[in-house]
């Protein structure tokens, strides 16, 4: 086992402010229209079939990343389900993350945390969860409107997001870039309705998650993939323990203690 934790991946505000600031542009530029979604502390880029990533904020300054790769993530296809939050610190909003498990299951195939530095689950050498391939997509950024250093688009995108990682986003610094862009009888307040479901306006505030108080002692993995039932059913039988099914799932979801998992033996990465 070693730590698979990327180490070129970009501090969770830099993500956050070109993420805010691409969505606020898609109204008034038709080819990024779309491609990223901001609401209440959380932006996520669209999915259009190679996947997505996502990020959440939680309280502290802290964040959460996550998605996949539909053609590199390989992290459910192991021949034991994958644990996620092994190693996880006492801070993660630990049920908030259960549920986003459950519910989106093989669309999060990969995770991280941050505080102060990024964090993630430990995973074989061999698994590649997909993280960096996805974000080398570059959907938050916005290289192809924005000219070189010391051009007028350049200066106006550095001081919008400024504006948007400090908090404080007003409609001079929208109007300004929008003109930058040659975005002729723009109204700015789609771009600043936008800023304000982000909670960058100064108004209402960033939304955060709240931190957890540690990993709780009755933790599952939700295992959905068909090719891991057997398996999970047949390490249950050898331990004389039974293995509790979701109710209501179809197909079945079994809750699995997180040992059976391939990744299961880990030790906390931080508290």
């Amino acid at each position: 086992m070693f730590d698979q934790v990327s180490t070129d991946v970009p501090p969770p505000d830099e993500l956050w402010a070109q993420g805010v600031v691409k969505a606020m542009m898609a109204p008034y530029l038709d080819d990024c229209s779309g491609q990223v979604h901001v609401d209440a502390g959380s932006l996520r880029t669209e999915d259009i079939g190679n996947g997505y990533w996502a990020l959440r904020w939680v309280e502290g300054g802290r964040a959460l990343l996550y998605g996949y790769d539909n053609e590199v993530s390989d992290t459910h296809i192991q021949d034991l389900p994958v644990d996620l939050l092994a190693g996880g610190p006492a801070w993660l909003p630990w049920g908030w993350l259960q549920d986003l498990l459950v519910n989106e299951d093989y669309s999060v195939a990969f995770l991280r945390w941050w505080d102060g530095s990024w964090g993630g689950p430990p995973l074989p050498e061999h698994v590649d969860d997909g993280l960096s391939v996805i974000l080398a997509d570059g959907a938050e950024r916005m290289d192809e409107f924005i000219e070189g250093d010391g051009s007028p688009s350049a200066l106006a995108y550095e001081d919008l997001l400024h504006a948007v990682t400090a908090g404080n986003v007003e409609r001079a610094a929208v109007e300004a870039l929008l003109a930058a862009l040659d975005v002729e009888d723009a109204d700015p307040r789609e771009a600043l309705d936008v800023a304000a479901r982000a909670g960058v306006t100064g108004e209402e505030g960033l939304v955060e998650l709240p931190a957890g108080h540690g990993e709780p002692s009755d933790r599952w993995v939700p295992v959905f993939y068909h090719d891991h039932l057997p398996a999970v059913t047949a390490m249950a039988e050898r331990e004389g323990i039974e293995i509790d099914e979701l109710p209501g799932s179809e197909p079945p979801t079994l809750k699995a203690p997180p040992r059976f998992c391939f990744n299961g033996t880990h030790e906390p990465s931080g508290s």
